[in-house]
């Protein structure tokens, strides 16, 4: 199914003629432009392999999600600002890209990043905000919005959490099983967030054997609960789904950030 982009992925000007593409096409413009700076709500902070993050968030000028890619990945010093998480959910951060460099599918939110440039703080939305961002962003059929293989990131509104827990063996890991508004179940998805991992393994290494219950129960019992998803590159011959984050109204982590957690650890998730 042809999906027609009927904006500039930069600067959302209305393109003359509408293109079919599920990527996102720049306007001439844009095209021949060079640096481009974003404000972006950051909506993911998820680990990588070899320590590297990956982050991720929505341009508030073009309501499109935005992943900032670099060629030798992303360290965990891009988020920080001497000790102060700088990138952290719901934080409107600015950030420079050299270019638009979408995935013909899937990955069609990928944008190359500046690494001269640090990301700056701009401010942080209200509640109010986030759950006007959620409304307008959301989708409450995930396996429906999958099947358009237009984009790798989702936030999803959900029904409920089913299951929580952890694994230890090659690294600490947690997986979660739940519904989405529209009873479509989906389980064991690997919990890639930073700030799942340093909270469930600091309530672990606390001692707290009901964690599970605890998180379930603050966020199944919020009006405003949703589920960010996102997608692996493929692997094996398929796009692994990932929960990049828990997002509630009021917040489920009381505003916590995964440096909080990581500092009181003494280690990382």
């Amino acid at each position: 199914m042809d999906i027609f982009q009927q904006r500039c992925v930069a600067c959302n000007e209305e393109l003359q003629i509408p293109i079919a593409s599920k990527s996102g096409v720049l306007c001439d413009t844009c095209k021949k432009q060079g640096l481009f700076r974003k404000k972006l709500v950051i909506t993911g902070i998820t680990r990588m392999n070899k320590g590297n993050i990956c982050v991720s968030g929505i341009d508030l000028e073009t309501a499109r999600f935005v992943r900032p890619v670099y060629p030798s990945g992303l360290d965990r010093d891009f988020v920080m600002e001497g000790t102060s998480q700088v990138v952290r959910h719901f934080n409107v951060v600015e950030m420079e890209f050299r270019g638009f460099k979408p995935s013909p599918i899937y990955h069609t939110e990928d944008w190359l990043i500046n690494e001269k440039f640090a990301p700056k703080y701009v401010g942080h939305l209200s509640d109010e905000q986030i759950i006007k961002l959620l409304n307008m962003m959301s989708v409450s059929n995930l396996k429906e919005a999958l099947d358009k293989q237009d984009r790798s990131l989702f936030i999803v509104k959900a029904r409920q959490i089913i299951n929580i827990w952890h694994e230890s063996f090659e690294k600490f890991k947690v997986r979660i099983n739940f519904i989405d508004w529209s009873g479509n179940y989906f389980e064991k998805i690997p919990a890639t967030d930073l700030l799942i991992l340093a909270k469930v393994r600091y309530m672990v290494e606390r001692g707290q054997i009901n964690y599970a219950e605890e998180i379930m129960n603050k966020f199944n019992n919020n009006p405003y609960r949703h589920i960010r998803i996102g997608l692996t590159r493929e692997f094996q011959g398929q796009f692994w789904k990932q929960v990049t984050a828990l997002i509630t109204v009021p917040d489920m982590f009381d505003g916590e950030s995964f440096a909080t957690y990581e500092r009181k650890l003494g280690k990382q998730a």
